[in-house]
């Protein structure tokens, strides 16, 4: 599947360089885009039957590890996306993630975000939301 394809269906966080995707199976990496995901990486440790979110350290390694891509030389050029498969439990988690990402290192950072695609995001993805 070409980028612009799998690039369709997937959530801009910053504009032409930070996306958020979930796809059937893993992508290569092309000349233009980066892949990366972190479902088998960043696991949560659950107590009973739950599945997260992940803890404020999973939190912290995963805003240095996409800061450091985001600033990345060799990556300059490439649209990064972090992609996340089909089960809906690493889905919510992953998701958290680029949103917490995108509250906590952007604004701080004044990067620009852009508040519609978070939006835009749950509801193509149909993240599962809870309201206490």
């Amino acid at each position: 599947m070409a980028d612009g394809e799998e690039l369709l269906n997937a959530a801009e966080f910053i504009k032409d360089r930070l996306y958020f995707a979930i796809l059937r199976h893993k992508p290569k990496n092309t000349t233009n885009t980066h892949y990366f995901s972190v479902d088998d990486e960043l696991v949560y440790e659950n107590f009973y039957a739950d599945f997260g979110p992940l803890n404020m350290a999973m939190l912290f390694r995963y805003c240095c590890k996409l800061n450091k891509k985001i600033k990345s030389f060799t990556l300059g050029r490439k649209k990064i996306v972090h992609y996340t498969g089909s089960d809906q439990k690493k889905q919510a988690n992953a998701a958290v993630l680029i949103g917490s990402f995108s509250v906590s290192v952007m604004i701080c950072l004044k990067w620009v975000i852009i508040p519609e695609n978070l939006w835009t995001a749950r509801v193509r993805f149909s993240l599962p939301c809870k309201v206490n």
